[in-house]
């Protein structure tokens, strides 16, 4: 009867259920299930919510608005000294931060007076929580000292920390724009808190300026007087170099030549002039020597002699008297006087002409030697003059030094003297890099608190809180309440989930009229007749992994619905150490015979005939062995082949299998092994613990059974399959 355990490829098999979700339906169900707890707990949180909600003081808000970076210093580079104002997002905190201090609200209690105010006195005076606890706990155990009054300085600064409570800094982060928010309990007072507060920081900004002023003037006075000193040292060592070396400048001594270089000396001036004589001197020495090398030839062809005028005037005799001396030689005879007076004139003339040259030739050569002279002079002043700037340009190394250094000393003390100036007449003109863009105004009516949404808060707190209870109560319990939960477990398959019922079994079966449990048994019955082969079975232990988990009644309800359906079916109850399969039923088995007829070779003691229509119970107390409380296998085995063909389902009612190895043990004379779950009691350790010890034997598991499940709970029969047994008439018992 055996069968053999399936494939892997015959387990019906699901994922692992995630168990730490809960479904919105679920919730819904179990709202209406423990609607009675979420009731209790929100009414316990709401009540008192509410009674605080109800007696929270009033309050006013009032509101003043500065910006930021409205105004810019007209000296830029006194801004420079002091380190204008940035506006950033930095920035902006930082001013936030300083209208935060405890400076301003100290200056704002100061400025109005706070201590002596009625609403701040009050709220002197009140306790908190924690100082009244410890108050008490020092009462109780006789520690508590004298309390002391506090002293004007402390007044002010209980108000001052006050105040840091109840006023409010914003900035939205997007515009320069500073709100100063104040909370009290009196209109006139919060407004006169929020100006406070913005001519506080106004006059502290301000007066943050003209300090700074102040004291940047100081520092520049007290630097000046080193700078000036330093100043005049610079240029006396510059003059004193000068004269020692003679470094005499040029625009100095030839402060009327416009030719003169700046930042030259004299000897420089005089190189460049005597440079300027020397390339003169050297083109005339060209020219001269040009002309004296034409003398050197023909001498009256020279540009000298023929642009002389008297050898010019000469030339013109000359060529009068050669005209002359040609018209009388050819009209008269050589010894004509006229002729011979001609001739001796034109000699006379040439004689003339040649000693004016010949003055010509010397003069030009007395220009050259005298030229050749004054460029040899030059050149040896040339010399001289380099040799006198190479020393002066040595010494001008040093003397430019001294020089940078007195200019830079002459830039730092006008820069501080123009800053001097600047500062001593700024500090009457600071104004601070904020402006007030509106003053508080005393609110018209109350500002809250808004009691109607705390209310609503409270109270959808209140029911969250009671839906949290009962999620957190349905959750606590460590009972198996879902088919999900048995099929996580390994190697097991839900077969059904049978709600519970009211009445007795027997009346249960009895009565004609249509019910939730019996279909949900039916329904494990038809898987156990018509479902897959790894399913069905004609004989089958039903077991659970402890006590109380209805194993019996599921035993004796699968035989009553197998009796329903026109067919015999026989309950074993070999649960020796406490038989119940009788019990269940409240009243005396009836047809208790020794003798049946349908056995011939073995004597059946305890068998009851029709129990139920169709069903038979057998208790197997009697067959035991002696000493032993467990019934052996062979005994078993020759009941079932006794009466298998007598009947179309055999079921055997074993113990507990987490105490007791019985059914792990029968198990192998059956078809396999239903265990059975009870809803909300058996664990999935249980469940784990039953299946280590089905497989320490090889038992085949048919499935689980969830028993006793209550309908329409938010874990239990609902949904669904709720919704079509209600449809089609059935009720729950």
């Amino acid at each position: 009867m055996n069968a053999v355990q399936p494939t892997s490829f015959d387990r019906i098999s699901e994922p692992p259920p995630d168990l730490s979700q809960v479904s919105p339906l679920k919730i819904f169900e179990i709202i209406r299930e423990r609607w009675l707890i979420i009731s209790l707990v929100a009414t316990v949180l709401a009540v008192p919510a509410l009674a605080v909600v109800m007696t929270l003081p009033a309050y006013y808000d009032a509101s003043s608005s500065l910006m930021i970076g409205t105004r810019q210093a007209e000296f830029r580079d006194l801004q420079a000294t002091q380190g204008a104002l940035d506006v950033d997002a930095v920035a902006i905190n930082t001013e936030v931060g300083i209208i935060k201090s405890q400076s301003i609200a100290k200056a704002v209690a100061e400025r109005l007076k706070l201590v002596d105010d009625p609403y701040f006195r009050a709220q002197m005076e009140k306790k908190s929580l924690k100082t009244r606890i410890s108050g008490w706990i020092s009462k109780v155990t006789g520690s508590a000292l004298p309390e002391k009054p506090l002293t004007p300085a402390e007044k002010l600064q209980v108000v001052r920390d006050l105040l840091g409570r109840n006023v409010t800094i914003l900035n939205d982060g997007r515009s320069y724009l500073i709100m100063v928010n104040v909370r009290t309990g009196r209109p006139d007072l919060s407004a006169s808190i929020a100006n406070a507060f913005a001519d506080v920081y106004l006059d502290f900004k301000r007066h943050m300026k003209i300090a700074s002023t102040w004291r940047s003037n100081s520092l520049l006075d007290e630097q000046i007087i080193p700078l000036r000193e330093r100043l005049r040292k610079a240029e006396q060592a510059v003059e004193n170099y000068r004269e020692k070396n003679g470094l005499i400048a040029a625009e100095i001594t030839h402060s009327g030549s416009p030719n003169a270089p700046s930042g030259v000396t004299v000897t420089d001036q005089q190189l460049v002039e005597i440079n300027r004589a020397l390339i003169a001197a050297q083109a005339d020495l060209t020219a001269k020597r040009a002309r004296a090398n034409q003398m050197a030839g023909d001498t009256a062809s020279t540009t000298d002699v023929l642009s002389s005028p008297i050898i010019q005037q000469l030339q013109g005799q000359q060529a009068m008297l050669n005209a002359r001396v040609a018209s009388l030689a050819s009209t008269a005879g050589d010894a004509n006087p006229e002729l011979q007076a001609a001739r001796a004139a034109a000699a006379h003339v040439r004689a003339q002409i040649s000693q004016i040259t010949s003055q010509i030739t010397t003069s030009t050569d007395k220009d050259l030697r005298s030229a050749e002279m004054r460029v040899a002079a030059l050149k040896d002043e040339v010399e001289k003059l380099q040799q006198h700037v190479a020393r002066e340009n040595d010494a001008n190394v040093t003397l430019q030094q001294l020089e940078s250094e007195a200019a830079a000393a002459r830039a730092v003390y006008q820069d501080f003297l123009g800053r001097y100036a600047q500062t001593s007449t700024a500090a009457a003109l600071q104004e601070p890099e904020a402006e007030l863009i509106s003053r508080a105004e005393q609110p018209l009516g109350v500002s809250g608190p808004p009691r109607t949404q705390f209310i609503a808060i409270a109270l959808l707190f209140s029911g969250l809180a009671g839906v949290g209870v009962a999620i957190l109560l349905e959750r606590m319990q460590k009972g198996v309440r879902q088919g999900t939960e048995i099929d996580s477990v390994p190697g097991l398959f839900t077969l059904g989930m049978i709600p519970s019922f009211s009445s007795s079994l027997q009346e249960l079966y009895k009565s004609s009229r249509p019910s939730i449990y019996i279909e949900a048994v039916e329904a494990v019955r038809t898987i156990l007749s018509f479902g897959r082969n790894r399913f069905r079975a004609k004989t089958i232990i039903i077991t659970s992994s402890g006590p109380e988990e209805g194993k019996t009644v599921l035993a004796l309800s699968l035989a009553a619905n197998t009796g329903r359906a026109g067919k015999k079916a026989l309950v074993l109850d070999c649960d020796t150490r406490g038989p119940s399969a009788l019990e269940a039923f409240q009243t005396p088995a009836k047809g208790k015979t020794n003798n049946n007829s349908l056995i011939t070779s073995l004597d059946y003691n305890g068998l009851s005939r029709d129990v139920l229509p169709g069903v038979d119970v057998m208790t197997m107390n009697g067959w035991k062995s002696t000493g032993d409380q467990m019934i052996a296998p062979g005994v078993i085995q020759a009941v079932l082949s006794e009466l298998s063909p007598h009947y179309d389902l055999i079921i055997l009612d074993a113990p507990p299998l987490l105490a007791f190895p019985d059914a792990a043990v029968l198990s192998h004379e059956t078809d396999g092994v239903v265990l059975v779950v009870k809803w909300g009691v058996t664990t999935q350790e249980n469940l784990k613990g039953a299946m280590r010890q089905l497989e320490a034997y090889d038992a085949r598991t048919l499935g689980a059974v969830l028993t006793q499940v209550p309908a329409g709970s938010a874990s239990g029969l609902s949904g669904a399959a709720l919704q079509v047994y209600r449809h089609y008439g059935l009720l729950a018992s």
